[in-house]
């Protein structure tokens, strides 16, 4: 199976904000790529949901939230408006760095969206099927350690 673009290493909003919330020696397993930069990047023993602000700020603010793969409860997509959602339902999650609230306008556009979801194209949803079930598995196995 090929495996999606990740069109969000060429972002550098989202590269910035993923790199700052990584710890030294993890890895990154997968991303799924939502819109408006917005993405899932699974680490080995957390996921981190990226949520970038405005692309005309050049101090490339954000929202990151962190959670650990065993305080994941399920992976739910449901349908929004015209897209879908891909929302981490948790008993227990952190945002590890969000934008202070200046800058312009714009930029706030994710502020009012949840921290532990990503919107996503309704066509975009296959290519990421193969993630969603990894990503199961990997909640699966947290929470049976």
């Amino acid at each position: 199976m090929a495996q999606p673009a990740e069109s969000w290493k060429s972002d550098k909003r989202v590269r910035y904000l993923v790199e700052r919330n990584m710890d030294e020696g993890e890895n990154i397993r997968f991303a799924i790529e939502g819109m408006d930069g917005q993405c899932i990047i699974a680490l080995d023993e957390r996921l981190l949901v990226v949520k970038p602000g405005s692309a005309l700020d050049e101090t490339y603010s954000g929202l990151v939230t962190s959670i650990r793969y065993g305080d994941i409860a399920g992976v739910k997509v449901r349908q929004d408006s015209s897209n879908l959602v891909i929302e981490i339902n948790t008993s227990d999650y952190h945002v590890t760095e969000a934008h202070t609230g200046e800058g312009p306008p714009e930029s706030n556009f994710f502020l009012s969206d949840e921290p532990n979801s990503i919107p996503i194209a309704k066509w975009t949803l296959n290519k990421y099927k193969a993630h969603l079930l990894e990503l199961s598995e990997l909640v699966t196995e947290a929470r049976e350690a």
